[in-house]
């Protein structure tokens, strides 16, 4: 099995107790099968059951490798592990069933016992199962269920096969279902982590701080103590911008009107100067009066 990204984190706590995982809330989804192994919930890399036939299973993968499952979300049933060796003794996790399964494997008989001491197993479901409650893509953790019982029966393939029927506990939050879920409140709820490539690069710069040198070391957050604190910075000052200057803009003329009287042009009388009045004739004036019988005198 190939994977395109693998966790450097190492796992802080061991994979093989009952429960839930701290840190690790119901719904909380895994890239890939690593980051689910480094995470402490299931630590099986192949493996789908992961346990003891002493103590009982802590922990199953539902990913849609054997035909007789059959997933109801709150309950399933669960086929176990073995059944498919070849001729030439090969034990393959994946094809067709070709032998009968048995209680002689350790996992199998792990199932058995947490259906007689009713111990929590936790559950996972990966993207490779047809399920309506399964993730469309990585892995995600549903929580805490009970083998109600155990049994051998004979599957599709007409072998005998394992069977478990498990069966979720209450005061868990709803399981997210493949083709969306309305009016679900998850407010009560601890908020599901994502635990993948992008988790882990967060992760990592948490543990790690600029060291007050020249050269920009890091140190651990455990040396923290013995590092010299930095001094506070200041935010940098904005510069001081001049108000803008505004020049004014000249005025266009304004064009004359089209009133046609404004084009009218008054041009004055040019006054007779003395030098143009014409000459009168007194003694003949006089004459056209006598002649006339206008009589001159007081």
């Amino acid at each position: 099995m190939g994977f395109t990204h693998k966790p450097s984190i190492k796992r802080t706590q061991p994979s093989n107790v009952f429960g839930h995982i701290p840190g690790v809330p119901v719904g909380s989804t895994f890239e890939n099968r690593l980051f689910l192994h480094h995470s402490s919930v299931h630590s099986g890399i192949l493996a789908g059951i992961a346990g003891s036939k002493h103590e009982g299973c802590y922990s199953v993968v539902l990913s849609g490798g054997y035909e007789d499952d059959k997933d109801e979300g709150y309950r399933f049933v669960y086929t176990g592990c073995g059944g498919r060796d070849t001729k030439d003794g090969e034990k393959p996790r994946e094809g067709p069933q070709t032998c009968d399964q048995s209680w002689e494997n350790s996992r199998n008989m792990s199932l058995k016992v947490s259906a007689r001491t009713k111990k929590p197993v936790r559950v996972v479901r990966g993207y490779k199962s047809s399920s309506d409650f399964a993730p469309a893509q990585g892995y995600r953790y549903d929580g805490l269920y009970v083998v109600e019982k155990a049994w051998m029966d004979v599957g599709k393939s007409g072998y005998q096969v394992c069977k478990f029927l498990l069966k979720r506990l209450p005061d868990q939050p709803p399981i997210p279902r493949r083709q969306g879920s309305l009016n679900l409140d998850l407010s009560e709820w601890e908020r599901p982590r994502h635990f993948g490539k992008q988790q882990e690069a967060v992760t990592e710069s948490r543990l790690r701080r600029p060291r007050d040198s020249k050269d920009g070391d890091d140190v651990e957050m455990g040396d923290a103590e013995h590092a010299r604190p930095s001094p506070e910075k200041r935010p940098p000052s904005l510069p001081v911008s001049k108000p803008p200057t505004f020049k004014p803009t000249p005025l266009e003329p304004i064009p004359p009107t089209s009133n046609i009287a404004s084009r009218r042009v008054s041009v004055p009388t040019a006054a007779a100067s003395a030098s143009q009045a014409p000459s009168v004739d007194v003694n003949a004036l006089l004459a056209e009066w006598t002649g006339s019988g206008i009589k001159t005198g007081r």
